[in-house]
């Protein structure tokens, strides 16, 4: 049977490797993702090279795609020393198993020695039959059996030590080798890194050249989303409106008694939430996105512009770039209450309230639903425009009553 010594030494190294192999499967997984962001923030640039170095989305996504890259070089030095930890606790392993084996060897020689001295088989017959009475005499011959499963025993446990040295060592190989691979791809990495940064740079110098163009386009932004804001508003408050109403006109029918049933209409306002609403409100930070792929290219807020940062923009939600031809999905179940055309450009928005809630998704350029359709999580509402310069990008708002929300906060975190 095993030693306690050798049933430890067995465990730690059994319980070692399952730590050091869930590891190594995180940091894969985190290289792979962070490859995935690489390719589609790639996909999008690419989208349209010929304005690629005229565009403000452009530099955002490269600055995304730069700070990706930064984090798959940190992640392959992770796994760099993650492969050096696991490689010095191999050789703690060596030398422990190396030990074992000498102490093992040692006895054995010892046995073996004994043995050779006492090869005669007369010699164990007489020590056998010289005990004092048949229950010594049975005592002796265990001992001497045992003592030859022992050296059998030895002589395996010396076998085995040695295999699992040089599975061990075989392992100190291996991941010598990935260690090559991981620091080739890192000087890869590193060489992209400095031409993306170039071209970020190059990008940020031609939107810094017609400072007076990019006042002009921000100006263009901000009265565009002044007119749809003060449309949502609006519509909003007429939802508003029937609702109070209709709360009211439901508190006269239930104190006169007559069990008259209201109408199916918005609960906006009234004290008790409809279930649509605290539906709603259970799935914050849970929500889809509006689109099945993109990048965040405008936050919630005031935030300065990249090229200019004492040029304010004010976002009434957040903007996406997504690729062309995409279409604008329902984040969740509604109804349809408004189609907004956008007077320039030929864009329109399609408003969806969900109880309390309202949901915008605007830059259509065409419409695949009606005021009053009643639709679900994940249908098509509209075709996202693309824009002469090539960008993709749906503008997306998320109100509660009259107050609008930071969509970004409501919206899932991508995988």
């Amino acid at each position: 049977m095993l030693k306690w010594s050798n049933i430890i030494i067995l465990f730690l190294l059994l319980v070692a490797g399952s730590v050091e192999g869930q590891s190594t499967k995180h940091l894969k997984n985190k290289q792979k993702k962070i490859q995935r962001e690489i390719r589609e923030y790639e996909a999008l640039l690419n989208e349209n090279k010929a304005n690629i170095k005229k565009s403000g989305i452009a530099w955002i996504i490269t600055q995304k795609k730069i700070g990706a890259r930064e984090d798959l070089i940190a992640a392959l030095n992770e796994e760099i020393h993650q492969l050096d930890i696991e490689s010095a606790k191999q050789k703690e392993a060596i030398d422990s198993l190396q030990n074992q084996l000498v102490k093992s060897r040692e006895q054995y020689e010892k046995m073996i020695v004994y043995a050779y001295k006492n090869r005669n088989s007369l010699n164990n017959i007489i020590f056998v039959f010289s005990a004092s009475d048949f229950n010594e005499a049975y005592k002796r011959l265990k001992y001497i059996k045992k003592i030859a499963e022992y050296r059998t025993f030895q002589a395996e446990e010396i076998a085995a030590a040695q295999r699992a040295i040089e599975g061990k060592i075989a392992i100190i190989e291996q991941k010598k080798e990935r260690k090559k691979t991981i620091l080739g791809d890192k000087y890869h990495e590193k060489k992209i890194l400095l031409v993306e940064k170039d071209q970020s740079a190059e990008i940020m110098q031609n939107l810094q050249k017609d400072e007076k163009k990019l006042r002009k386009k921000i100006a263009k932004k901000e009265k565009e989303s002044k007119r749809l804001n003060d449309q949502i508003a609006k519509i909003i408050q007429e939802e508003l409106r029937k609702a109070r109403e209709e709360a009211a006109r439901i508190a006269r029918e239930k104190a006169k008694g007559n069990g008259v049933k209201p109408k199916k209409v918005p609960q906006i306002g009234v004290p008790v939430e409809t279930k649509l609403s605290k539906n709603f409100e259970l799935n914050k930070g849970k929500f889809p996105w509006p689109v099945a792929t993109g990048v965040i290219s405008g936050r919630f807020g005031i935030t300065s512009h990249p090229a200019n940062h004492e040029l304010k923009i004010n976002n009434n939600g957040i903007n996406i770039v997504t690729k062309k031809g995409t279409n604008a999905t329902a984040i969740f179940g509604g109804n349809v209450i408004a189609i907004i055309v956008i007077p320039s450009g030929g864009k329109s928005a399609v408003l969806v309230q969900h109880g309390a809630y309202f949901t915008l998704y605007s830059n259509l350029v065409s419409v695949k639903v009606s005021k009053g359709d009643e639709i679900k999580i994940g249908q098509q509402l509209g075709t996202i425009k693309t824009e002469e310069d090539g960008t993709t990008e749906i503008h997306f708002e998320l109100w509660n009553g009259g107050v609008k929300q930071n969509p970004a906060l409501w919206l899932r975190k991508k995988p």
